[in-house]
């Protein structure tokens, strides 16, 4: 793909890419049928795809950590317990 870069004054960035024909006749399509500009499609494509990946990066990162913190309170112990233990 080629992504030269042009600055727009609106502050936006401007990507000049090239695509597959038939994959641009189904963004045409699919702006046609949303009422959408092109961009605004690939726009919300791009989020909504990033959104879903971050959020798999952030339930991995959960699931990795998970069970870290076990094991330092047995089931048996309490807090409670724990300090009248130290007071002894």
């Amino acid at each position: 793909m080629n992504n030269t870069q042009q600055h727009e004054t609106s502050g936006s960035l401007r990507k000049n890419f090239t695509m597959k024909e038939e994959t641009a006749r189904e963004l045409a399509f699919l702006a046609g049928i949303l009422n959408k500009k092109q961009s605004q499609i690939i726009q919300e494509l791009i989020h909504k795809e990033s959104e879903a990946l971050r959020n798999q990066q952030r339930l991995q990162d959960l699931q990795d950590i998970k069970g870290v913190f076990s094991g330092m309170i047995g089931d048996e112990q309490s807090i409670q317990s724990m300090k009248s233990e130290r007071q002894l």
